[in-house]
């Protein structure tokens, strides 16, 4: 009976209520390890399946130091919430039994308080956003992001203007993504059931980057800290970084690398970027007085909807401190993520494509910043206008599977701008840093280890074969090997 009205529940057809553990129990397998699905330190979560869906089951660790009282505080909150961009809530347990342990070495037992809270929620598939932040050259596509902002603006407008809810743990782990991108706040107010968290506890370590400085270092906590977070998120999905970019145009110059690509560059889009920096950097403002409120933000993002139709040239505007640039000065580097066919014991190669389709001679440096060792075939060099050049990427012998299959930013390409009387040696990393008149840009390569066929390791060296020769399309491109950092 249990298991049906919770369908019901899920079908949208019964309104959240309280569970029994014995339910929950039953669903999650006795909350196996292969249901678990998300762990914090909070809590843990498990899937727990039903006939008609799926659901998440959120076990709250070290239920003895809630306070029982927040606990169903936040309880009505939860079922006072029904938003589109708010994770669903289907019901709650809160379990008190008394057990019998034995006393050891005696007849005698003792009685032992066992109080398990839940929280059941729907279940969203995609996982959260953590997974898909990345820079502006890679990954989800500017309408997706800008459709992720919008959402999560909307879902915590919501918890703040509607219900007078504020989330105090807002960070991407927090913010899950349904099979259409569309964003779900979760966790709002949860963080606050412990009552060791009144102060700078250990748990809260994990959303340091997304903390408010006066929750941080007083815990004081408003609507206004949420804002903080929200900036930070903010920028990390224009960006793909948490801190404040050093230079505006910068951040425009890649997108419109990207956009250039694709074919999606837009008037209408150059605004949007600059916007979500613009509102993102006053959210971060250290005075909390100075940060907007989120109903202050939804009229901004509506304005800036409502001028799209009236914008008709990109180039008779310039987008708060952003002027779109007329030529895409970046260099082009394909692909991003390396793909090596990892064999343990042989060496392993794979190639990447620069191309320079401007009209500059550019200098181009490849550092590894990883462990592993990697060699570059060249290293360096100089591209006249209009030119392409392949470098070979190789990985040294291996004598054991890396760590991780799946690195990021293990090799930075370094490149800039130079005149075309610069010769090869004369090119430093010195040359890599941006200043007043040289733009300097620093594009990460992941690495993936493709192990389809698990190889067995062998005591016999295999012998190491010669790098492959470069195909430069420009005869007159200037290069230089290199193992080692310049």
């Amino acid at each position: 009976m249990d298991l049906q009205f919770l369908e019901r529940i899920l079908d949208g057809r019964e309104k959240p209520t309280n569970l029994s553990f014995t339910l929950l129990k039953s669903i999650t397998q006795n909350f196996s390890d292969d249901r678990e699905i998300g762990h914090g330190g909070f809590a843990t979560v498990y899937k727990g399946v039903l006939p008609n869906g799926n659901v998440a089951v959120k076990r709250i660790r070290n239920s003895h130091s809630i306070n029982e009282a927040l606990f169903y505080r936040e309880v009505d909150s939860l079922l006072n919430v029904e938003h589109k961009n708010v994770v669903r809530f289907l019901g709650f347990c809160a379990s008190t039994e008394q057990t019998a342990i034995q006393i050891k070495g005696s007849k005698q037992h003792i009685y032992a308080e066992v109080r398990e809270r839940l929280l059941c929620f729907e279940y969203i598939s995609n996982g959260s956003l953590q997974k898909y932040i990345t820079d502006e050259l890679r990954g989800l596509e500017w309408n997706t992001r800008y459709k992720i902002i919008r959402g999560i603006c909307e879902g915590l407008h919501h918890l703040h203007k509607e219900k007078q809810i504020y989330h105090m743990d807002l960070k991407p782990d927090n913010i899950l993504l349904d099979n259409d991108m569309v964003p779900k706040i979760t966790d709002f107010g949860l963080s606050r059931l412990d009552e060791k968290s009144k102060t700078m506890s250990e748990e809260r370590h994990g959303s340091l980057g997304y903390c408010a400085p006066e929750y941080l270092h007083q815990g004081k906590m408003s609507f206004k800290s949420d804002m903080y977070s929200l900036g930070v998120i903010i920028i990390e999905l224009v960006t793909g970084q948490k801190a404040i970019p050093n230079n505006n145009n910068n951040v425009l110059r890649r997108w419109r690398h990207r956009w250039k690509k694709t074919g999606n560059e837009t008037p209408f889009v150059y605004q949007q970027v600059a916007k979500c920096l613009e509102i993102g950097l006053l959210c971060k403002e250290i005075d909390p007085s100075k940060r907007p409120y989120i109903w202050h933000l939804i009229h901004v993002i509506r304005e800036v909807e409502g001028a799209n139709e009236k914008i008709s040239n990109a180039y008779e505007h310039t987008f708060g401190h952003i002027s779109p640039y007329l030529e895409d000065d970046m260099l082009g580097i394909e692909p991003l993520q390396l793909h090596f066919p990892f064999e343990l014991n042989n060496q392993m190669s794979c190639e990447i494509q620069l191309t320079n389709d401007t009209n500059s001679y550019i200098a181009f440096n490849i550092e590894n910043t990883s462990p592993l060792s990697y060699h570059t075939q060249p290293q360096k060099g100089i591209m006249p206008p209009q030119s392409k050049c392949n470098v070979d990427i190789t990985m040294q012998l291996q004598g054991k599977a890396p760590g991780y299959m799946h690195r990021a930013n293990e090799l930075i390409v370094w490149s800039t701008k130079v005149n075309d009387c610069i010769a090869v040696e004369d090119i430093t990393m010195g040359m890599f840093i941006n200043d007043a008149v040289r733009v300097v840009d620093e594009v990460n390569l992941d690495v993936v280890f493709d192990d389809n066929e698990p190889q067995e390791s062998s005591d016999k060296s295999n012998e190491v074969s010669s790098l492959r020769i470069l195909n430069c399309k420009a005869s007159s491109i200037l290069l230089v090997s290199s193992a080692n950092d310049l």
